[in-house]
């Protein structure tokens, strides 16, 4: 064990849990730095290196929160800043408590800026216990610290980790800290897998009319009906090639919701050709699309959870509830307790970004059980639909922007990109102007 890379915190007690949580995550699973906590009376953050040199951070959103017992309600301030400070990197940090004010030496660092409880704000996602939720129970984008605070793609507990570490190296030289690799996930919900029912039937009839192939896409039709294997949103084998062009691994995310189930779309068993498929392949993964029922319900989850692994014979680790939606309170712990490792829902529908303020997968913490859970939240970021439904008000050149503003911040901090293309978008964007979309997001990406 490299003693350069222990350091002591000394903390109050004051929510410490949620205080241990938020620096073990930085500190142990971010950094990979030993950790040793010591309580104390101090109203700040006090971070001792071996050599007797500390860092200094202010502990003001936290401790102001001593009487929330049970996380009940979080109002954000109307203000923020900046703190642009120079060690041996300049850094622009993103404030929502203290102030600018900081000092260096050649023994301390300190900040005003409280960046450790802005950090617990982010990842624990407390924000989302405020009434700003849409009529289907989604916490929006629109009143959101994001939004409000125009910070939306711009990755900010990034910033708090490369300045601590900037600091770290300033007072230790000799710090190691953990590598990261820029890494890209293609995702894809699965939410049909066929296009030829009587909806898409009559939209070919009135679109479609005379145009080229029109004949040929009803014989087609004709024979999916005996077929089911060759409708056009069966396409998980050309999407693995796509996905094989750029070297990039795919992961399918099935709904396995029965018959007689709210928004049932498709009989599980119905896709068992082409789940086997992607398994043969083992570069790919398969994992579950949680439906609406289940997001903050633990016995419909893992009915649904079984349904797909009777299917597959393997752990599902894989999840994102469909149609992104989210209970702060329940879905994180529902899912630990089915197993799953890994969700991948948390990015805004309606605009593409950080909504947890970070590029790479992080540990989550149970509100309730103010408890430390071992499921990975892997952010979502770009979502077809997003740019192509929600970002309409949006010219393309825009879109583009933040397109490249998003991946360019991942790429910066050697992050993960989580990237949604919906099977069936594959199909209806072509002939479309989206049609060469999910190329241009690739070419970002992959260059």
């Amino acid at each position: 064990m490299n003693a350069n890379n222990m350091i002591k915190i000394k903390i109050n007690n004051i929510h410490f849990r949620e205080k241990k949580y938020i620096l073990s995550v930085i500190f142990e699973d971010i950094l990979g730095i030993n950790v040793s906590y010591e309580i104390s009376n101090s109203e700040s953050y006090e971070l001792i290196l071996p050599n007797k040199k500390n860092i200094i951070i202010p502990d003001i959103f936290l401790s102001s929160q001593q009487y929330q017992k049970e996380w009940e309600n979080y109002q954000y301030p109307k203000l923020c800043y900046n703190t642009d400070i120079t060690i041996k990197n300049k850094h622009k940090i993103f404030g929502l408590y203290g102030n600018k004010d900081f000092s260096i030496s050649e023994k301390s660092i300190t900040i005003n800026n409280d960046i450790i409880g802005t950090a617990f704000v982010f990842l624990s996602r407390i924000e989302e216990l405020n009434n700003n939720h849409d009529k289907f129970g989604r916490y929006q984008y629109k009143n959101s610290i994001a939004e409000r605070f125009n910070i939306i793609t711009r990755p900010v507990v990034n910033e708090y980790i490369e300045f601590i570490k900037d600091a770290l190296e300033f007072l230790e030289p000799n710090i190691i800290f953990k590598k990261y690799n820029y890494n890209i996930i293609l995702t894809h919900d699965i939410d049909m897998i066929k296009k030829w029912n009587w909806k898409g039937i009559i939209k070919h009839s009135i679109f479609n009319f005379m145009k080229k192939d029109f004949l040929k896409n009803y014989k087609n039709i004709f024979l999916s009906k005996f077929n089911h294997t060759i409708d056009p949103y069966y396409n998980f084998s050309q999407i693995m090639n796509i996905s094989e062009e750029h070297n990039i691994n795919s992961t399918f995310l099935f709904m396995a919701i029965e018959k007689n189930e709210f928004d049932f779309r498709y009989p599980i068993k119905k896709a068992r050709k082409g789940i086997n498929n992607i398994l043969i392949k083992k570069e790919h993964n398969i994992g579950i699309h949680l439906s609406k029922l289940s997001y903050n319900n633990f016995q419909n989850a893992s009915n649904e959870i079984n349904r797909l692994k009777q299917i597959t014979e393997k752990d599902i680790i894989y999840n994102r509830f469909h149609y992104l939606m989210f209970d702060i309170k329940n879905s994180w712990d529902i899912l630990e307790k089915n197993q799953i490792k890994y969700d991948l829902t948390l990015g805004f529908p309606e605009f593409i970004g950080f909504r947890c303020g970070i590029c790479y997968p992080f540990k989550v913490f149970d509100l309730k059980r103010k408890k430390k859970l071992n499921l990975t939240e892997i952010p979502l970021n770009i979502m077809d639909v997003t740019i192509t439904e929600y970002m309409i008000e949006l010219n393309k050149v825009e879109k583009d922007c933040h397109i490249a503003n998003v991946i360019n911040n991942i790429k910066k901090y050697d992050g993960t990109l989580n990237l949604l293309w919906h099977n069936n978008s594959y199909i209806d964007y072509l002939n479309s102007a989206n049609e060469e979309l999910l190329d241009f997001i690739l070419k970002q990406a992959v260059e």
